[in-house]
Parts: structure tokens; sequence; C-alpha cells
């Protein structure tokens, strides 16, 4: 007997016993108000007792898609050109580069109907794009590992560029040919602007060569002065990068033991290069030396300073360069 069959048997059963101890006994025993109990029985003096079938309810039309083929193409290509984006910021990218409105829903829609609407599933087709040409990596990128934000945190505040500067180191992992590679980051707390280099050697010297030689030349240029630094306690950040501190005239300080958030504008930033340049050129490309990989650092931080989109409350939509430059100011 399927269901169909006992719902009407069911209903034939409330019209006998309704002739037998009346409407309101049967309506009771059966737990339905009057209402339907009339509504049922005008059907079955209209149509008999084919008429208590219950109805078949076909699931409304979806509205139409509203897109045209080209743009949901363009949407898809996006979402696979950096396959670790999530549809607020393909829509954001889309808004700045192609002067397209498209909200994020209707975004992460258009992923849907293509199958690549997670980042596991975009990643998986650039790993068998790139499986025909270059082969992928036999040793992944290994993430550096938080530790879980407990209680309230005391935010790092600045009021314009140089007045602090966190940095930090990320293990990229070892490569075939290249070796270990260590990559330092610097985020200014102001503006988010960022700079990031491949380490020689994962020392104290070689953090020290990175203050000298790449951040302190750069905002000399800007027309900043680089006033403090926040690092945390590694082992990079001691011995010779304390003494080029205080060549320099800056004022170093650390975060706390077991504070990691304390430093959460750089290990922001250093996830952001992880998740939408080097998870995505490593499904791409096979790097066979450091000079590749500092290249390809190199542009993917000028796309990240001077393109990119930025919608948190210190650029508010500005490039992290308009106000590093000079070319925006933005009130806090």
């Amino acid at each position: 007997m399927t269901l169909d069959d006992s719902i009407l048997g069911l209903r034939l059963r409330v019209m006998r016993r309704a002739q037998e101890a009346g409407v309101s006994a049967a309506c009771r025993e059966v737990g339905i108000s009057r209402t339907v109990f009339y509504r049922w029985r005008k059907r079955l003096e209209r149509y008999g007792a084919d008429g208590l079938h219950p109805r078949r309810r076909h699931a409304q039309r979806g509205r139409p898609v509203q897109l045209a083929p080209e743009v949901e193409r363009l949407i898809v290509s996006v979402a696979l050109s950096a396959g670790t984006w999530g549809c607020g910021r393909i829509a954001a990218d889309l808004a700045h580069r192609w002067k397209l409105r498209v909200a994020p829903s209707t975004v992460q829609r258009v992923l849907r109907r293509a199958g690549v609407a997670t980042r596991r599933a975009r990643l998986t087709v650039l790993e068998h794009q790139a499986a025909h040409t270059v082969g992928l990596l036999t040793e992944r990128t290994r993430r550096r590992l938080w530790q879980a934000r407990h209680g309230r945190t005391r935010h790092v505040e600045a009021q314009q560029p140089g007045e602090l500067v966190c940095l930090d180191t990320f293990y990229i992992g070892q490569l075939k040919g290249v070796g270990k590679v260590w990559q330092i980051t610097a985020c200014d707390a102001a503006c988010s602007y960022g700079v990031a280099w491949l380490l020689p050697a994962f020392s104290a010297a070689a953090a020290a060569a990175f203050l000298r030689d790449i951040l302190v030349p750069l905002y000399r240029r800007a027309g900043w002065p680089l006033l403090r630094l926040l690092t945390d306690g590694g082992g990079e950040f001691k011995g010779a990068f304390d003494d080029a501190c205080r060549e320099l005239g800056l004022r170093h300080t650390r975060t706390q033991p077991r504070h990691p958030w304390t430093n959460g504008f750089v290990e922001r930033l250093q996830g952001t290069i992880l998740q939408e340049h080097w998870r995505v050129q490593f499904r791409r490309r096979y790097f066979t030396s450091g000079a590749a990989l500092a290249r390809s650092l190199a542009e993917f931080m000028r796309f990240y300073n001077d393109q990119r989109p930025h919608q948190g409350y210190r650029l508010r939509g500005h490039t992290p360069s308009a106000l590093f430059h000079g070319a925006a100011a933005v009130h806090h």
C-alpha cells in the first residue's frame, strides 16, 4: 500500500465515522478541524472517492537566470583564476576591474550551477588543468598553525604609515630543486600596506638585511618615518635584528608569549598570501628556483597593494598604495 492509498483510506473512514457519530466526534477522534472535514466532504460529493486522494503538489519553478551567459562565464573564469577567493571577494573584483555590479549571493549561485561553489572544487579544477602540463609538487605548502583566540584582545592601532609596522616570518615549504623556503612579511598597521620577501636563510642576519635593504628604504622613498616594529619572540627577531633596530633608531617591541593574535595584522596578510597566491600558484606552476618564487611573490604584492580592493575599516574600499603614497586619505 502506498502513502496515497493510506491517506485515501483514512479520509474515507472519517466520512463513514461522521455518518455514525456526527461530524464533531469524528473530527475529535482524528484530530482535524471541521473546516478540513467539510473541504474533504465537498471534494467527495463533487468527484467521488477519487476526490479524496491527496493533491499532487509540484515545486514551483525558480526565478529565471538574470545574468547573460557571457557574464556567467566571466564570473566562473575569475573564480577559477583565483581559486581561493570567496563570493564576496569575487564580487568586489568584478566591481573594481570590470565595473560589473553583481551581488555575492548571485556569484555563489553561478558558481553552484557551474559545479565550483567551494574552494576545494576550484582548486581541484586547477590541479587537473596543471597536471597535464607542468605537474604538481609532491610536497604541498604547510600552513602555519594559529593558536585559538580566547577572550578579549588588545587591538593594535596606528594613525599614519610608519607609526607601527608588524613583522612575521612564514614557512612556505621545502620545494624540489629549491630547498626550504621562508618568507618574511611586513604589514603597516595604519594602511595595510604589505611587503613580502623571501629570506635567503632563516636567521636574524637575514631578517636584519630585509630591514636595512628593503623596508627602511621603502618608507624613506614614500616620505613616512618608520618608528616602531612589532614582532613575536622568534629567534630571527633577536641578536642581529635588534642591533639593526638600534642602528636605525627604531623601537622594537614584541608580543606576549602565547598571544599570536596581537600581531594579527601581519598574520592575516600572510594568510591572504597563502590562500590567494601560493595555493593557486603551486597548482599552476612548478618552481625550480628561488628567483622564480621571488618574482611571483613580488607580482602578487603589487596586485595586493595597488589593485586589490580592501573592505576593512582602515581602508574602506581604497587600496593600501592609495594611502601609503598619499593619493587618498582615509579617516578612521
